[in-house]
């Protein structure tokens, strides 16, 4: 349209449902430099017909979702009414504006205009109308992403944990850390002004470790899990685990280092205490040894003072007397039971010690063979047969005197003994001997159970690290030139970590224990599994070729791969990375076979989980391609 010409009066009937298009139709209306719009509105479609019909507007302005009707019916209405006139419309969201509208006879009766005018007055009204709409989207997009911040927010500052992210950038610069922080002291501000903050609180004696593993993390972008102590404002130290992963795009580019903080001093303090327990049992193992050695040199003493009072007898009845009386007071003040046996193996003499043990009567033991009543009735399970009875092996060998035995009571019940014989001897000869003993059942069941719990895992009840490398150890020590190789193996289960944060630990815990029975069940007798830690485990087998360690852990993906779960309703399975190593006579560093396994668990996640990988070293380096999967 020109320019020059003067603004001309358009009447325009505006038809629209939603008041914010009616504002955006008006305000792009009135910003037209060749016309003037006279604005027509009604409350009701019926009054814009009205309107219409009595040729009060030269174009419409039509809406296609009215209040009362839609937009083609209200054309509809009007086309009836004047079939002879043609309107100018302009059709609000239509597909077509240059879309004609047929009444029920088919006949063209109401043209949108395609003049000039009403070509650039449609694209200006619609231009503007998606501008608003795009605009309240966008709105509405930012509002949801700020509540969706706000929630993510709530629920990190809710976790039991300090979580934080790391710039790849700028080694030790935090961009954001949990509130969680200021259990230590410290604002969360101060940890993200100072790019050393973190390290800086490093306890000085576990610094070296952890520049090392977060150095390890910023050259290779490699998960970070390291165990150190932190330094709060009172000069207090905490242990904490630190694990972390590199958080990439789309494209696999590293973004930042994203990761967790765990407080785990109770742990290191269950630690120290499991230790120290142990010392002191070995302490008390000692020291309750040596009182029994001193006990029995007593006991020796006093053999030594009998032969004489029995010499002394052919002398004086009554100076025997004297010293049948003074030996039998020391028996019956000793707390151990002490039986005296002759050359056959009766009972010449019992104190009270043994009798309130075995629960008999001194007439019911005097002149009994003590041999039989206390072992005749033993079980097989309990006691493995001899060729010779265990007590008159016991009374032959004098070099070894302790010894632990089950022993018999009269009501048939059995107890666990700590027993020694002292041969008796008169003249040169054996004569006799003297049978001592405490019941150490209770002090044996004590001693298994923090065994046991120092040696193996209290989710799965297999061995742990530390059980592991000691058998290990043994094993390389063990080894000798031209002796059958032995196969270390590393699993590690793959997603792990999504199925914690998914289902939670509780399901978590499930998994690493039926994966351990799993494991437990297929392996052989002679073989050693291990949980090493999290979802890492470690199998040893020995006397086995690489060849048949592959085809041995095949099996465990197999069975692996057809192992469901369910939980909380949803069924997963579950897969495993395995890295392989074999070890022969030339390897003797333990730290060296663990790191190969290690590596080669490593390449198999590489290669995309749920693989066998064998690690490739001098003296495998031939069969390792072949078995590589």
């Amino acid at each position: 349209m020109d320019s020059s010409t003067a603004k001309s009066n358009i009447r325009l009937l505006l038809l629209a449902n939603n008041e914010a298009n009616r504002l955006v139709c008006k305000h792009a209306l009135s910003q037209h430099q060749d016309c003037a719009f006279v604005i027509f509105e009604a409350e009701t479609s019926c009054q814009d017909l009205k309107m219409a019909r009595a040729r009060q507007t030269d174009c419409i302005l039509l809406d296609q979702h009215l209040t009362d009707m839609q937009g083609a019916e209200f054309l509809s209405q009007l086309a009836e009414y004047s079939p002879e006139r043609t309107l100018p419309v302009i059709m609000l969201s239509a597909p077509d504006a240059r879309a004609t509208h047929k009444s029920r006879t088919g006949s063209f009766l109401i043209k949108i205009s395609d003049t000039n005018l009403m070509k650039e007055l449609s694209a200006e009204v619609l231009w503007a109308i998606l501008e608003q709409q795009a605009m309240q989207e966008t709105s509405n997009t930012l509002d949801k992403l700020r509540e969706s911040e706000a929630k993510y927010r709530n629920l990190v500052q809710q976790l039991p944990v300090i979580t934080y992210i790391a710039s790849l950038e700028t080694p030790g610069k935090l961009l954001y850390v949990s509130p969680q922080i200021s259990q230590l002291g410290y604002p969360a501000e101060d940890w993200l002004e100072d790019s050393d903050r973190l390290l800086k609180r490093v306890h000085q004696d576990d610094l070296s470790i952890t520049i090392e593993a977060y150095a390890h993390t910023y050259e290779h972008h490699a998960p970070l899990r390291c165990e150190y102590r932190l330094v709060d404002n009172k000069g207090i130290s905490r242990w904490f685990l630190d694990e972390a992963n590199i958080v990439r795009d789309e494209s696999g580019e590293s973004l930042f280092l994203q990761g967790v903080l765990v407080d785990i001093s109770k742990d290191k303090e269950t630690e120290q205490e499991l230790c120290f327990y142990r010392q002191r049992l070995e302490e008390l193992v000692v020291q309750r040894t040596q009182q029994l050695e001193k006990q029995c040199e007593i006991l020796r003493s006093a053999n030594a003072n009998l032969d004489q009072a029995l010499i002394a007898l052919k002398q004086s009845n009554s100076e025997l007397r004297n010293s049948e009386t003074r030996f039998r007071l020391l028996l019956e003040s000793a707390g151990e039971g002490i039986i005296g046996l002759d050359g056959a193996g009766s009972c010449t003499f019992v104190n009270q010690s043994a009798l309130a043990m075995l629960g008999y009567a001194e007439d019911e033991v005097l002149g009994q063979d003590i041999p039989a009543m206390l072992d005749s009735m033993t079980s097989p399970e309990l006691i493995h047969p001899k060729e010779e009875p265990w007590l008159e092996n016991l009374f032959g060998d004098s070099s070894n005197p302790s010894n632990i035995q089950i022993f018999l009571r009269k009501d048939g019940g059995r107890f666990l003994v700590e027993c020694a014989s002292y041969p008796i001897e008169c003249n040169g000869a054996t004569d006799g001997s003297v049978l001592v003993f405490r019941d150490v059942t209770e002090f044996q069941a004590q001693f298994r159970k923090l065994a046991y719990r120092a040696s193996h895992d209290p989710l799965t009840g297999l061995i742990n690290r530390s059980e592991f490398e000691r058998r290990l150890i043994r094993v390389l020590a063990g080894m000798h030139s031209g002796e059958k190789e032995h196969v270390l193996c590393f699993l590690d289960l793959d997603h792990f970590k999504d199925i914690n944060d998914t289902y939670g630990h509780a399901a978590g815990d499930r998994v690493l224990s039926s994966f351990g029975a799993l494991l437990a069940s297929k392996i052989r007798q002679r073989d050693t599994l291990a949980r090493l830690g999290g979802d890492e485990f470690a199998l040893l087998l020995e006397h086995t070729t690489l060849d048949q360690a592959y085809g041995i852990t095949n099996e465990l993906c197999d069975c692996l791969r057809n192992m469901r779960l369910t939980w909380a309703g949803q069924e997963f399975s579950v897969y495993a990375s395995i890295g392989i190593t074999a070890l022969t006579h030339t390897d003797r560093d333990i730290a060296s076979a663990l790191c190969h396994a290690d590596a080669a668990c490593y390449e198999a996640k590489k290669k995309g989980r749920n693989q066998i990988h064998v690690f490739n070293c001098p003296h495998n380096a031939i069969e390792s391609p072949v078995l590589n999967s």
